[in-house]
């Protein structure tokens, strides 16, 4: 199954909630390519992150204002930054 990626930085590839980081540019490199025609399972045996971390890291489960989001349709919208009305 093809993965959406996230390009974190030169060494960062994110899939899913989970970011891994690699020694190299070109190994991450890899890592994406291959995430995108095979399973991630697959990937991390032909490519492994030298680590890994939840992109949420900084999220709590407990935390009121988690997944907490506007909607424009519920008449939500962006402000006007001051200054810029």
């Amino acid at each position: 199954m093809p993965y959406t990626t996230i390009r974190v930085s030169d060494r960062e590839v994110q899939v899913e909630l989970t970011v891994y980081t690699f020694a190299e540019k070109s190994d991450a490199d890899a890592f994406e390519q291959c995430a995108l025609q095979h399973p991630i399972e697959t990937c991390y045996r032909r490519c492994p992150p030298v680590a890994l971390r939840s992109a949420k890291a900084h999220e709590r489960p407990d935390d009121p204002d988690r997944a907490r989001a506007v909607s424009r349709s519920a008449g939500g919208g962006m402000m006007p930054a001051r200054g810029m009305r």
